[in-house]
């Protein structure tokens, strides 16, 4: 936020645009013919948990808006939490498609129903032939990155720019490097994937 936007009387910094999260599927032919990433078919959207009633409405109602979900295009649903305490719910379907609809849904709800500030990120999970890949939407910067974890809790930073580069006429990038922050046992990368 600037100082004509606080001039204007704008005094909270505007929210990113969640159809941002659609890109991922214009660029799902770039994505696998192009650089041999093949979707998981998993996909999470993690946020902070608050202890308050209005925020486990939220939740109930969520859970009743993705059962529906679940029953016309069939993607599995759960919630779970991470071991640092942040919740997840994580999606899978074998449609790239519908897993962008149902992320876009979770957080378009999250954010309509007054906590956008607990959204942190929403992960796409890829098997490349180096390992996986997740794809990161941040939330606060409306934007993507890769992180590639690799055992150890290192990551294959290489790969990272290399798709950092070929991605970026196909998804809104994140500029700085400094804000590719890894996700380190993220769900979406469960049954034995490297990093989990």
């Amino acid at each position: 936020m600037g100082l004509l936007d606080i001039l204007r009387g704008e005094r909270r910094p505007r929210r990113p645009d969640l159809d941002r999260l659609f890109a991922i599927s214009t660029a799902e032919a770039t994505l696998v013919v192009n650089l041999g990433l093949m979707p998981m078919g998993r996909a999470g959207v993690c946020f902070k948990p608050v202890q308050m009633g209005q925020f486990d409405e939220l939740l109930r109602d969520m859970d009743q808006l993705l059962a529906l979900g679940e029953r016309s295009s069939g993607t599995r649903v759960r919630r779970t939490q991470d071991d640092l305490g942040f919740a997840w719910v994580l999606l899978e379907d074998d449609d790239l498609q519908d897993l962008v609809t149902n992320v876009h849904l979770v957080n378009r709800t999250i954010e309509e129903r007054g906590f956008p500030e607990q959204l942190l990120c929403s992960v796409f999970g890829f098997d490349a032939p180096e390992g996986p890949v997740l794809l990161v939407y941040g939330y606060k910067r409306g934007s993507f990155y890769p992180f590639a974890p690799r055992e150890g809790r290192t990551r294959d930073t290489a790969l990272e720019l290399r798709l950092q580069a070929a991605l970026a006429r196909e998804l809104p990038m994140e500029p700085e490097l400094e804000r590719w922050f890894p996700v380190w046992g993220a769900p979406v990368l469960e049954n034995g994937s490297a990093g989990a």
